[in-house]
């Protein structure tokens, strides 16, 4: 069975940054010995962490033994992880990848991240053929639903609703300087947006080179973290998406008022800016910044749950047909046995060649696969009563 340990959005911000995995230390917990825990994968994105894996034997052992090998987990955190078992775990999967359980709805990033944490397993050799499939079917799910409403189209992300709420709050973006804290897909995401406004940027990052690369996108300047508190003191709003704690401090930030605070928003996980109790720096995080709204999005998600629930049924019907398989083979099995034991009393004593006697065989076969196809149909679509009905009926429960 498929099992998920989630600390999702509704966990608390404090335990989702302990859990908070880079890809070395993904790959860490992916290689680590594991008794009664069979594929294994992590998911890590800006707001989740998920670990979807398979049981070699009582659930509850795999549970412990998953729990045991994550960094950062404590006792205490049971209370606030969820553990989610068989389809359940799949749907919550497919909801990820369709971007339907992001802070930012339809999110576009979340689908390339699905794709990276089965990459990793894989490249670890943690999967098998469970994970495969479900992550190969939650990946193609993500396209279609993209392709096919408008969630692919409405344009938001992570980066582009930061830009809006900083417009909205400054009164317009065009010309106002503005710093972007950080160089991976988070900050290049945000500074796009920024820039796309007209924003007069600059990039901070640990490296001037990491911040040039970035900057080199947006004809903006580059500068590495000793530079922080003077490029800061140039600007009137900062964004910050960076991974490892803490790295923008109160002596970094520059001096306002509190009628006119210096903007500071953090998209990081764990939170990567303290302001020490200022009141001249404003600071938000993504979760206070609200998403896109509206009819548009309303259809998109009403279109986007509709090919949800009809892959999760197909997911069902190929389950059942693949539990109802021994019960058909049985069926079979017995039907050949049969065919073969009456027809050797049948020709006992006769001088038959084997030609003569497969062709009585193979006929008596036809017969009984033509008798067994309502059965088998019947069993293909079954729910477990009836088919333990009918294998009753045949003698074989």
């Amino acid at each position: 069975m498929i099992l998920a340990l989630v600390a999702g959005r509704a966990a608390p911000a404090e335990l989702r940054s302990r859990l908070a995995y880079d890809e070395p230390a993904q790959r860490a917990v992916l290689e680590a010995e594991r008794a009664g825990v069979g594929e294994l994968a992590i998911l890590c994105t800006c707001h989740r962490t998920e670990v979807y894996f398979t049981s070699l034997g009582a659930e509850s052992e795999a549970v412990h033994a998953v729990a045991a090998i994550l960094p950062g987990l404590l006792p205490t955190d049971q209370a606030d992880l969820q553990l989610l078992e068989g389809l359940g775990a799949i749907e919550h999967l497919f909801r990820v990848a369709c971007g339907l359980d992001s802070r930012v709805l339809g999110e576009p990033q979340v689908l390339g991240q699905v794709r990276r944490a089965y990459v990793l397993a894989k490249e670890a050799g943690s999967t098998g053929p469970a994970l495969a499939n479900i992550f190969g079917r939650a990946i193609r799910l993500g396209r279609r639903v993209r392709a096919g409403t408008e969630l692919g189209r409405i344009g938001q992300s992570i980066g582009s609703i930061a830009a809006g709420h900083l417009a909205r709050r400054l009164g317009g973006l065009t010309g106002r300087a503005g710093v972007v804290v950080g160089a991976g897909e988070a900050a290049g995401d945000a500074a796009e947006a920024l820039a796309s406004l007209g924003a007069a940027l600059s990039v901070v990052s640990r490296t001037r080179a990491s911040a040039g690369r970035l900057a080199d996108r947006l004809d903006a300047s580059a500068y590495a973290l000793p530079d922080l508190g003077a490029v800061l003191d140039k600007s009137e709003f900062a964004v910050v998406a960076v991974s490892g704690g803490i790295v923008v401090r109160p002596r970094h930030l520059p001096h306002r008022s509190p009628e006119e605070p210096f903007v500071v928003l953090d998209l990081s996980v764990p939170r990567a800016v303290a302001v020490g109790g200022r009141a001249d720096v404003e600071l938000a995080s993504l979760e206070e910044i609200p998403g896109p709204g509206g009819p548009g999005v309303a259809a998109a998600l009403g279109g986007a749950e509709a090919m949800l629930a009809a892959e999760i049924a197909l997911l069902e019907r190929w389950l059942e047909t693949r539990e109802s398989g021994p019960a058909i083979r049985r069926l079979r099995e017995r039907a050949g046995s049969l065919v073969t034991d009456e027809v050797a009393r049948a020709t006992s004593g006769l001088e038959l060649s084997e030609p003569a006697r497969a062709r009585i065989e193979a006929l008596g076969m036809r017969i009984a696969n033509k008798l067994l196809h309502g059965p088998t149909t019947a069993l293909r679509e079954a729910d477990e009563p009836t088919r333990a009905t009918i294998m009753r009926m045949f003698g074989l429960d």
